[in-house]
């Protein structure tokens, strides 16, 4: 019944905040978690029978203990703060440092493949288009615009320095120095740190059933054709069917 009851409230205590169940290493802390919080549990019950034994000067001490008044805890009051909840503020933080780690890993992975600015300005303004349509709250609506006005200005920096260099190269007619080539993936590489941002925004708030669409969106920015597509399709004319057959 504690581990029930210590998941409904995990995964109420984690919402917004990344997947439990996103790697095996955040479900192996979330069960431990559980797994703490039932032994704490079950040791409670076994001990209740003993509670008559206790002192009551050792019982009012401890009471007492508790109503004192509680300072922000410092870095020193953290290690025995987790020694008092037996293991499981530990277990938790860790558990939280791991969601995080999730959400970075998953960002960086589906960024792979991602070489030019061109194709992660597409990328990013349909992810931008696509999380607003499925987040109208106007907090969140918020948070995107401003993820993405981030975003947006460290594409335009990359933009810039790439222009800079290739303006620099084509008029004294030779290539790339090994410091403007530093300089170019520098700024592409802010750009997409800044776009990461944004797709762990989607980890966080999204689903796992949404993954086909983002990789749909993705594959529409890397094509080769995304950007020689005709603004309308072709017009097939009325005997094209016989033609055909």
């Amino acid at each position: 019944m504690s581990a029930v009851i210590a998941w409904v409230g995990l995964a109420r205590d984690f919402s917004g905040k990344g997947r439990l169940l996103g790697s095996w290493a955040s479900c192996g802390l979330m069960l431990l978690v559980l797994a703490l919080m039932g032994a704490v549990a079950a040791g409670a019950v076994m001990l209740l029978p003993h509670a008559a034994s206790i002192p009551p000067v050792i019982a009012g001490a401890a009471t007492g203990a508790t109503a004192l008044p509680r300072r922000k805890q410092d870095e020193t009051a953290q290690p025995y703060v987790k020694f008092m909840t037996l293991g499981i503020a530990l277990a938790r933080e860790r558990l939280v440092q791991r969601m995080h780690l999730d959400a970075c890993t998953w960002s960086d992975g589906f960024l792979h493949g991602m070489e030019t600015s061109a194709q992660l300005r597409v990328f990013v303004h349909d992810l931008k288009l696509y999380l607003l349509e499925r987040h109208p709250l106007a907090a969140e609506t918020k948070t995107i615009n401003a993820i993405y006005s981030d975003v947006e200005k460290a594409m335009d920096a990359a933009l810039d320095v790439q222009t800079r260099i290739d303006e620099a190269c084509r008029q004294a007619e030779r290539e790339p120095t090994d410091d403007e080539l530093i300089a170019r993936r520098q700024a592409f590489g802010t750009a997409l740190a800044q776009c990461g941002h944004l797709l762990r925004f989607t980890y966080v708030y999204g689903r796992r059933s949404e993954n086909e669409e983002l990789r749909a969106l993705r594959a529409k920015a890397t094509s080769n054709d995304a950007f020689h597509h005709p603004v309308l399709p072709p017009q097939r004319r009325w005997f094209d069917r016989w033609l055909t057959r």
